[in-house]
């Protein structure tokens, strides 16, 4: 029995290794692109979607022109970029998924994409030609900086 079970196993290591070997090198997964804020993370349809979640879900805290008040921080402008310069994207989107607060997870995934790209929009981010995605909203590393605006 104990042969047996020697036999079985040795056939199986040598198969697998016979497999490996024909299919070649294993694909790895590609790697994560060095993306910038200013290389157009979103569409300006994706924004115009996030606009109207934002109504829904974000402007009764943080004001209709994203000004904010005392208890909700600003998500344009002067108070935005003071906050968020040097923070990256992912940060933000993470913190965006704890929203509204009491309720976060209310809105579904591509609401909070949306929002998002509308903040960039309000940001003086440009907008490309593809959609922002939850791999690139997410990407840990390399990082996407929030950049501050120029002068």
């Amino acid at each position: 029995m104990l042969r047996m079970m020697s036999v079985t196993c040795a056939c199986a290591a040598a198969l697998t290794a016979v497999l490996a070997a024909q299919s070649g090198p294993s694909k790895s997964r590609e790697a994560p692109k060095n993306l910038r804020v200013w290389d157009g993370l979103y569409s300006s349809e994706q924004a115009a979607r996030g606009r109207a979640a934002y109504m829904k879900g974000c402007a009764e805290c943080h004001s209709a022109d994203l000004s904010g008040h005392e208890y909700a921080g600003p998500l344009a402008g002067f108070g935005f970029q003071l906050k968020w310069a040097d923070a990256s994207i992912a940060e933000l989107f993470g913190r965006m998924r704890s929203m509204p607060l009491g309720r976060p997870g209310l809105l579904e995934r591509q609401e909070y994409l949306d929002i998002l790209a509308y903040v960039l929009q309000q940001n003086g981010y440009p907008a490309g030609e593809q959609e922002l995605t939850m791999g690139v909203a997410a990407q840990r590393w390399p990082r996407i900086l929030i950049e501050r605006q120029k002068p």
